[in-house]
């Protein structure tokens, strides 16, 4: 009957073991890391384009977008194809859909009635960082990293 009992509170001791080890991995260890759902609430604010493809954007060359979700209007900024000391300006609205097999993606359309060159699956939405894969061509990737400021808006 000991040797029974000694089993069993052995093995009960590993289960509890397992379970600790298990569900401490569960959480994320920063606020940073957790996923959130892509809505107009969580983009909102300020964003600078950091990466296209897994590349550094050139020096120089800068891209910001403002998502503000009262209207869901966007304004962009951007050195992309312009002389570094000047920028492009552009304003206009977007739209959040949702797709069973894509996710979450974004159109956007600016204000003489131009649509983005693409719709872009927004994947990876943390507190300070976004993923964009273009729908129509997948291996277009694009990091952005929230910021306080943007310094065309001044």
């Amino acid at each position: 009957m000991k040797n029974i009992l000694n089993r069993i509170f052995t093995v009960l001791a590993a289960a509890a073991m397992i379970l600790t080890v298990s569900c401490s991995k569960v959480n994320p260890t920063t606020p940073d890391e957790i996923l959130l759902e892509v809505n107009a609430s969580n983009l909102d604010g300020n964003w600078q384009l950091t990466a296209i493809n897994g590349e550094a954007l050139e020096e120089g060359t800068s891209f910001y977008i403002n998502f503000d979700r009262s209207g869901d209007k966007f304004k962009i900024w951007d050195t992309m194809t312009s002389i570094p000391s000047s920028y492009n300006y552009s304003e206009g609205t977007f739209a959040l859909y949702t797709d069973p097999e894509l996710g979450t993606y974004i159109r956007g359309i600016d204000s003489v009635k131009e649509e983005w060159s693409d719709l872009y699956v927004i994947t990876g939405l943390t507190k300070n960082q976004m993923v964009w894969t273009g729908v129509n061509n997948p291996s277009f990737i694009q990091v952005f990293n929230r910021v306080s400021t943007i310094p065309f808006a001044e």
